[in-house]
């Protein structure tokens, strides 16, 4: 009985502690964000979160509904850049994360939403990394301090308006509790689940993990074990969990893995020993101690102009900062030793450019990947905190006074070296810095007067608040946007959805028959809101902002890099006028004839839609589809002279020549007719005197499965990454059905992964059972 109350005690003092932990965090969000609740602005913090998550969360809404109607898995896009393999391109983005799903059940705007969805994860952070301290066996008092300093670090907060960043940093301390328990306790059930679930969230973040695990794992492995006599053994078995997590996910993962590969993104490997800027170094010193999240992309004495180095994110509380440096003088010497060496190998990563590179996919370098160091340096802190009679206040003070030092000198002395503004031009940066001081003096004082564990939780919730309620007022003051705006930006077409495809469709009868594009310039129709608007309006558009586009379009940037916007690899703006021409650009609405691109034969249809918009019919209009009887290749032809003939000749890859020419009988061009499309299919009709080659201006993807009369043909990547395929004498009746690479070998992965997933738990709950009878057996 004494034993069932005090499990009962236990289990209402745990749930107690998890009821203030999310009190803590709610109120903690609630003032972070109360810059645009109380204005009643929609939540925009983020670089993407308006030009890119809104339009691709609105098109993931549109094919989820469109699959309840039609049962056609969300696999193609029309409306995405040209024509999309959404299932792949996105699941970086949302195909595999479950706050996605999670928010299509919530009533409201994209904006509400995502911002009812931050605080859903803050708290899930907050949860999950209670648990993890847990599993290293710290008091509550401590997980509550760890937990909060874990959900609102400089990395949640910088990329909490990158939705699928936050949803992988808020599950992975699971990552790292399953492992604790395997080394711990031989406990296996955990870990394929979590990789599971983090392998869906985001491929991108999965690598990075997966690359830093084998360092972690010895280095645990050496601190809980005795030697390293079984490590072969144990690794093994542990490798076999992570395969089971990673099999489960084949059914996303692999044709993701088939369309990425032909990312040009990936393979730009650094080989820098060192970043050029001396400041990206100072920069690293003093993310450790000030909320930095506050001035990345402001006037920012560390500024570097490129993503990649200016998006450094470490601190979690002057706290850390003033505890981690305890490693030194930690009387442990196993423990201190092992820290040590942990914690300088994952600091090479930050000294340099090749190792972060190797670290992100073996692309640009980048310090996405500091969620893993703040994470192990909050876990360092905790083991501290939890001795905390034992600290070495020596050690302390030293801290402090080089802190301060830190703080006082690094700007003026990054002015020096950078050769850039006064040291007036940073005052809000200066002025932040002497604040950090103020929180690095007051932590000092409690740990060498060895405060309370509840004035510890009071400062750095304390700081948490001032510093994000700093952020988003700020970026609430300079680049806030009213809902107003918003609904006249993505309303400026329509009202209702598909309304603008109705009045298209309907303004001249055959539109019914046939596919094509339409141009509208971003300026004055989207008000410079974003490329990617067309998939507001279910509109196929000549633009768009996305790094995840079709592979195959790299061909085209190739040829014509003026397809490129502000000059950006993955900002993409057509107003060429053979090009439009090519991809089959019918319609125009602009609301100046200026606007116009020059070179097609525009014809006014109406000067009134929508109370004064003009719309302009290209009376040289090419379908979709056309039939070709010259061909050239690449080499043989330059990318400007290619450009002014994209719709009368076929340009391939030499290797194909010989192929498409014998195809080419016919001297006459014909057109795709009768087309019909929608979800994963393309249908229409072609009649031609003689057998020949038909290219359609859709992204060539070897997804497309092509039938001319029944037959299923091969298909071709011509004209700058476009398809095509040879149609034979006479009428054709094509038949095109999308089902993305790997989708299929990926669904069978998936299905051997869970029955092995399966298997293992029948196997552990055999081996507990056994386990428990055998000891029965031994105590009677």
């Amino acid at each position: 009985m004494n034993q069932y109350l005090e499990e009962r005690k236990n289990m209402l003092s745990k749930r107690n502690k998890l009821v203030l932990l999310s009190a803590i965090i709610i109120l903690i969000s609630l003032i972070i964000f109360s810059p645009y609740l109380i204005n009643n602005m929609p939540l925009t913090y983020g670089t993407d979160i308006k030009p890119q998550w809104f339009e691709f969360y609105t098109e993931f809404k549109n094919l989820i509904i469109q699959f309840f109607e039609t049962k056609q898995l969300p696999f193609y896009s029309w409306n995405l850049f040209l024509g999309n393999n959404f299932f792949a391109s996105k699941s970086y983005y949302l195909m595999g994360d479950i706050f996605s799903y999670i928010g299509l059940l919530i009533p409201l705007n994209f904006f509400d939403v995502a911002q009812v969805l931050e605080v859903i994860k803050f708290l899930v952070s907050g949860w999950t990394m209670y648990y993890l301290l847990g599993c290293y066996k710290f008091n509550s008092k401590v997980k509550l301090i760890g937990s909060i300093a874990y959900t609102f670090s400089s990395w949640a907060i910088f990329y909490s308006g990158q939705l699928s960043f936050l949803s992988f940093y808020c599950w992975m301390p699971l990552y790292f509790a399953s492992i604790e328990l395997y080394l711990r306790k031989g406990k296996k059930l955990m870990f394929p689940f979590i990789c599971m679930i983090l392998l869906f969230t985001n491929f991108y973040f999965f690598y990075t993990l997966s690359f830093f695990t084998p360092i972690y794992y010895i280095y645990r492995y050496s601190l809980l074990k005795d030697n390293f006599k079984n490590f072969i053994k144990d690794t093994l078995v542990l490798i076999g969990c992570y395969l089971l997590g990673v099999f489960m996910t084949g059914v996303l993962t692999l044709p993701t893995m088939a369309y990425i590969l032909h990312n040009d993104r990936v393979g730009q490997f650094s080989l820098k020993l060192f970043f050029e800027q001396p400041s990206i170094y100072l920069h690293e010193l003093c993310a450790r101690l000030v909320p930095n999240y506050i001035y990345i992309y402001r006037t920012n004495v560390f500024e570097t102009t490129a993503h990649t180095t200016r998006e450094l994110c470490l601190y979690s509380g002057t706290l850390t900062a003033v505890l981690l440096p305890q490693i030194f003088s930690d009387k442990d010497k196993k423990f201190r030793k092992a820290t040590l060496i942990f914690y300088i190998i994952l600091n090479l990563f930050l000294i340099f450019p090749f190792l972060s590179s190797m670290a992100h996919g073996f692309s640009d370098p980048t310090f996405r990947w500091t969620m893993i160091l703040i994470l192990v340096q909050i876990l360092t802190v905790c083991h501290y905190l939890e001795n905390i009679n034992q600290l070495n206040t020596k050690n302390l003070k030293i801290t402090m006074g080089i802190s301060i030092f830190v703080l006082i000198a690094v700007i003026p002395l990054t002015v020096i070296l950078s050769k850039g503004n006064t040291i007036s031009a940073y005052r809000n940066q200066i002025l932040l810095f002497l604040s950090a001081i103020i929180f690095v003096v007051i932590n000092t004082w409690l740990l060498l007067n060895k405060k309370s564990y509840i004035w510890f939780l009071t400062v750095l919730c304390i700081e948490y608040s001032i510093s994000g309620f700093t952020l988003y007022y700020s970026r609430m003051r300079s680049e806030g946007i009213t809902y107003d705006f918003i609904k006249s930006a993505t309303h400026v077409l329509q009202d209702k959805d598909h309304e603008l495809n109705y009045f298209l469709e309907n303004i001249e009868p055959v539109n019914s028959l046939q596919y094509y594009r339409t141009y509208i310039p971003l300026e004055s129709i989207y008000w410079d809101f974003s490329h990617n608007m067309s998939l507001m309006v279910q509109l196929q558009g000549t633009m768009t902002y996305d790094s995840t586009y079709a592979p195959s379009f790299n061909k085209m940037k190739e040829i014509a890099p003026e397809v490129k916007d502000y000059d950006s690899e993955w900002i993409f703006n057509i107003k060429n006028p053979d090009i439009l021409q090519f991809l089959s650009v019918k319609y125009a609405i602009v609301t100046n004839p200026s606007e116009l691109p020059e070179g097609l034969s525009w014809r006014l249809l109406t000067d009134n839609y929508r109370s004064g918009l003009l719309v302009y019919r290209n009376d040289d209009y090419r379908s979709l589809g056309t039939t070709y009887n010259q061909i050239i290749t690449y080499e043989e032809i330059e990318s400007t002279k290619l450009i002014t003939h994209l719709s009368d000749i076929v340009a391939c890859e030499s290797s194909d020549l010989m192929e498409i020419q014998n195809m080419m009988n016919s001297n006459h061009s014909v057109e795709l007719e009768n087309i019909a499309h929608q979800g994963n299919y393309l249908t229409g009709t072609c009649n031609t005197d003689e057998s020949s080659f038909l290219v359609l201006s859709l992204p060539y993807d070897k997804g497309w499965k092509v039938f001319v009369n029944g037959q299923n043909v091969k298909t071709y990547s011509v004209n700058g990454g476009f398809v095509g395929f040879g149609v034979e004498v006479g009428n054709n009746q094509i038949e095109m059905y999308f089902t993305p690479v790997g989708f299929k070998q990926g669904a069978i992965i998936s299905l051997i992964g869970i029955m092995g997933y399966v298997a293992l738990i029948v196997y552990e709950k055999l081996k507990i059972r056994n386990s428990r009878r055998y000891k029965n057996e031994q105590s009677i």
